[in-house]
């Protein structure tokens, strides 16, 4: 009886603690009383981020090709007739181009005279320099530098001195004032031959410069020496046509024909064939420059052409206008003197053209006067 009780007592124990074990993880009839757990809220969706912008790169210069060294070209303006321009950096001068023209004339400067070849031709410049510093500035020739650029691209450097617009008598050199203004002129040797397109002028090395187009803005070559068979204006002719009574340039005179005539006897001890006479060709120069000037037949090239065509060589003697001496002497400036040109000459063949070029400041390369001696008055036959 005892071990029956103790055996019951032993299974309802065993029984209430298998109770307690099935609700503590009982399959799912034992949580239907539990709610269902809630459905996870969504994430809160952030706004887009703004897209970063894309990081700046420098603009990069069009390819324009190679770069070559040596080829760059002066830093400066282009510049317009009559438009003042500032030059240069350490000393500044203020500069304007008046104008431009060609000429075949000397450009005589105190004593120095350039003249030029057949092949050459002037360029000068008429410009103003004004000095815009608060104190005294030097000009001169080395000042501001003048490089005319021909259809060729080849360079010619101007003359080296500058005049004082209409005073020729020394090379300009002047200390401006503050605010003082003058006007010059240089001049630059170029070809002969058609128009020089280009100008630069330049203050000082690096330093900024100004080009000019000259193309249609420099006056013309004038008459005789423009070639008519060029329409430019700006190509000049190796001989040019003369006729009498005008004074052209000739290196460092102006010489103007002014009769012809015939002398009938020996002249300075030259004797005369049997049938020829001694025709002459009175000729007034001027001295036309700045300076004293000599003058001898060795400064003189001349040659006759008759009417057959022959020439007649320079008999490298020149004749007094009214005395059969020789000539020769020293002109001041603007001082004329006659001289006479004669050539042994057939009597029954008439002279046709004389052709007269300069033998001393060019070295016999300049241009050749082509005096048309029917239009001189013919003078008597002279015995002495």
């Amino acid at each position: 009886m005892f071990r029956t009780d103790r055996f019951a007592a032993a299974l309802a124990v065993i029984g209430y603690s298998g109770m307690l074990l099935c609700g503590a993880g009982t399959p799912a009839d034992a949580q239907q009383g539990k709610k269902k757990p809630a459905a996870p809220k969504p994430a809160a969706q952030k706004k887009p981020a703004a897209p970063k912008p894309a990081p700046q790169t420098k603009p990069q210069a069009a390819a324009t090709g190679p770069i070559v060294l040596g080829t760059t070209q002066l830093p400066g303006d282009f510049g317009k007739f009559g438009q003042t321009y500032t030059l240069g950096k350490r000393e500044p001068l203020n500069f304007t181009l008046v104008s431009a023209r060609y000429s075949v004339e000397r450009f005589s400067l105190g004593n120095n005279t350039w003249v030029p070849k057949a092949d050459q031709k002037l360029l000068i410049l008429r410009y103003t320099v004004h000095n815009p510093n608060p104190r005294d500035t030097g000009y001169y020739w080395a000042d501001l530098r003048f490089t005319a650029v021909d259809a060729q691209d080849t360079n010619h450097d101007f003359i080296q001195a500058v005049a004082r617009a209409g005073k020729y008598d020394a090379p300009l050199s002047i200390t401006l004032k503050p605010a003082q203004k003058i006007e010059c002129e240089a001049a630059i040797l170029v070809s002969a031959d058609g128009p020089t397109p280009k100008l630069i002028v330049e203050r000082e090395r690096g330093a900024p410069v100004v080009r000019y187009d000259l193309r249609g803005k420099v006056t013309p070559v004038p008459a005789p020496f423009a070639d008519p068979a060029v329409a430019d204006g700006a190509t000049t002719r190796a001989e040019v046509p003369v006729v009498a009574g005008t004074y052209v340039p000739l290196s460092s005179f102006d010489v103007k024909l002014e009769s012809t005539g015939s002398l009938n006897e020996p002249v300075l001890r030259r004797e005369l064939k049997p049938g020829y006479r001694n025709y002459t060709a009175t000729f007034t120069i001027k001295n036309a420059t700045q300076s004293k000037k000599s003058y001898y037949w060795s400064h003189f090239n001349a040659e006759l052409r008759d009417a057959d065509g022959e020439k007649v060589p320079f008999t490298q003697s020149l004749l007094k206008a009214s005395r059969l001496e020789a000539a020769s002497g020293e002109l001041a400036p603007g001082e004329e003197a006659r001289i006479r040109f004669f050539f042994p000459l057939p009597e029954n063949v008439e002279a046709k053209t004389l052709y007269l070029k300069d033998q001393y400041d060019t070295g016999g390369k300049g241009r050749i006067l082509a005096f048309d001696l029917s239009t001189a008055p013919a003078g008597s036959v002279q015995g002495g």
